[in-house]
């Protein structure tokens, strides 16, 4: 799912169908401002409508952003994102989610 270019933003709805999938493929989510955030377990992430709030191991700038390891691990910061500032979500498998295109573009 991307964001970029003709494509529509990611939404709530498909986030949510990538972390509620089963069996569970940690989900790399890229941001408008080049930080991506790797989702290791689909409870440290919770989509609203117009947010995505992520539980994080650490949030330094010297570490990738990621969640914790251990679904039981507490996060220890959070991260809170406008869905406006997701410009990617895909598997990290390596299986990008199906783009849809906006209408009358080609």
């Amino acid at each position: 799912m991307t964001a970029v270019g003709y494509d529509v933003p990611v939404r709530p709805q498909d986030l949510k169908a990538l972390l509620k999938r089963h069996p569970f493929t940690p989900v790399q989510i890229g941001l408008t401002d080049g930080r991506s955030v790797l989702v290791r377990h689909p409870d440290q992430a919770v989509v609203t409508h117009r947010s995505l709030f992520v539980g994080l191991a650490s949030l330094t700038r010297s570490k990738p952003l990621a969640t914790p390891g251990d679904a039981d691990t507490i996060a220890r910061e959070w991260l809170l994102v406008d869905l406006l500032h997701v410009a990617t979500a895909e598997p990290v498998n390596g299986v990008a989610a199906p783009r849809r295109r906006r209408p009358g573009r080609k």
